[in-house]
């Protein structure tokens, strides 16, 4: 993982590439602060490389300073069209190269901002961006490629920043990219090494000594508390379910929230038994999960003024002789009998047991999270995730922050019309709607387990927690979707009056 410093003054040591983004009808040097007399110099050097900024142009040669061993132009088109995936795919391509040149030390300008995401926080998307470029996930292999890691990156300034300014940028950047490589690193692991019990586990030890109160409910506790649905979704595993409580209470909150995420750590869809092929992504149908942990280990780092409560379901739904059957019929812990239609449609039994269990700490708002429906990655790709809520004001917030973070999400209806598709002949409603209107009846079932007078928000990640291959700058596996929408939610939260 490279890490962000900023570039002010000349360098001890010269680094290996100065690596400037240009764009059509734009200087290359334009808008950036170059240390010394190399602005001078390098502008023409730049002028005999003739540098356009078209998109895809790509142009390296030596340095005329002592400070750089190369400059590298990396040209974007027009500065219009530029967006947080052009973003992306343009840092993770300057990152590679820089591996594959083993350049340990390298300099970035990047003086124009994507245009999709709030101007004022342009900036800071970017650097974010930036210190993510070079993740890998590379735990589980024998032999790591040391060789194209780069050690640095220096930050470029831009014309009118300070160093105090960009300095809490970075620390900001730096902040963020520990926070979605966790939730990336996470959702990465497979199922024979993240167990329900594992993800458990590790979440105790990682908020040990910390403000936020681990609790660690276990098939007995389960029982006891009533939280059938997910005992239910479990039942066909070697590994128990469990449910981690996360909880944080400021002296005097603003708010009081509740975080869910889903977290199946594999799901073969039990006895409604997924097809074979790409079975094995489904290692990631915990992302919803492994984003609430990345916010909670956010409000233990910053102790925002709120009260955060982040709760866990962890289960494998797996197909056995004891596994949850398609006709059988759950009482979730609110009372509220489910016929079980399709046991593939298993995270709305965990998140409704959940969010039904949420009420006893009297929230404002619950948020979920969850890889909940193919169909909504049907729906809206690998772009958005699809939102659903109850109250139009918490829709809008999360819409905003979603536009200035890069964590888009896109609200779907809500209605009332879509909860006959859930109707049963033998309990209060099934889990499943079939195939049509399946999407929004995924979401009128889970409205019927919202704590009363809370502002909700089921935000279905299925699209966006992961990609298969390499997709719009993001790497093959866990995306980390979701961290920086909840990091700026609690952010906004805890400076309301």
């Amino acid at each position: 993982m490279a890490d962000l410093v900023q570039l002010w003054n000349a360098p001890d040591e010269p680094l290996d590439c100065l690596y400037l983004v240009t764009h059509e009808g734009g200087g290359p040097l334009d808008g950036i602060v170059l240390p010394g007399a190399d602005r001078k110099a390098i502008g023409h050097t730049t002028a005999e490389l003739g540098v356009r900024g078209l998109e895809g142009e790509v142009l390296v040669t030596a340095s005329p300073s002592r400070n750089f061993r190369r400059i590298a132009c990396f040209g974007i088109g027009k500065a219009e069209e530029f967006t947080v995936h052009s973003l992306r795919k343009l840092l993770r391509r300057v990152l590679e190269q820089a591996g594959h040149n083993r350049e340990y030390q390298i300099a970035v300008a990047l003086p124009v901002a994507a245009r999709d995401v709030a101007p004022d926080q342009a900036r800071a998307v970017a650097l974010g961006e930036l210190a993510l470029a070079d993740y890998r996930f590379d735990r589980f292999r024998s032999r790591p490629d040391e060789a194209t890691k780069v050690d640095a990156v220096h930050v470029v300034p831009l014309v009118g920043e300070d160093e105090t300014g960009l300095g809490a940028l970075v620390e900001r950047a730096r902040r963020l990219d520990a926070l979605v490589r966790l939730a990336r690193d996470l959702g990465n692991r497979p199922g024979n090494d993240l167990t329900p019990e594992a993800f458990a586990t590790e979440v105790s030890a990682m908020f040990a000594g910390s403000a936020v109160r681990v609790t660690v409910m276990g098939a007995k506790e389960l029982e006891k508390d009533g939280l059938r649905g997910i005992l239910a979704v479990g039942r066909g595993s070697v590994q128990e379910p469990r449910m981690v409580r996360l909880e944080y209470r400021a002296k005097k909150p603003r708010a009081a929230l509740v975080l869910v995420g889903k977290g199946v750590t594999f799901d073969a869809g039990g006895i409604s038994l997924k097809p074979a092929v790409e079975m094995a992504e489904m290692k990631h149908d915990m992302a919803g999960a492994a984003a609430v942990v990345a916010a909670m280990r956010a409000v233990a780092e910053k102790l925002p003024p709120l009260k955060v409560v982040g709760l866990l379901p962890l289960v494998e739904n797996l197909p056995s002789g004891s596994a949850l059957k398609p006709g059988d019929i759950v009482t979730m812990v609110n009372g509220t009998t489910v016929e079980v239609d399709n046991t593939d449609a298993e995270g709305r039994l965990l998140l409704a047991d959940a969010m039904a269990y949420a009420a006893r700490f009297h929230p404002e708002i619950v948020v979920d999270l969850a890889t909940l429906t193919s169909a909504c990655k049907v729906a809206l790709g690998s772009e958005l995730a699809g939102m659903f809520a109850n109250n139009d004001l918490l829709a809008q917030q999360l819409e905003r922050l979603g536009h200035s973070t890069g964590d888009r999400v896109w609200r779907l209806p809500l209605l009332p019309e879509y909860r006959h598709l859930l109707r049963s002949e033998w309990a209060d409603i099934k889990n499943s709607a079939g195939r049509w209107g399946s999407l929004p009846a995924s979401a009128a079932f889970l409205a019927r387990f919202v704590p009363e007078k809370a502002r909700w928000a089921h935000l279905d990640i299925a699209g966006v927690a992961y990609v298969s291959r390499s997709h719009n700058g993001l790497p093959p596996g866990a995306t980390g979707f979701g961290v920086r929408l909840l990091m700026a939610l609690l952010d906004e939260l805890a400076e309301k009056p």
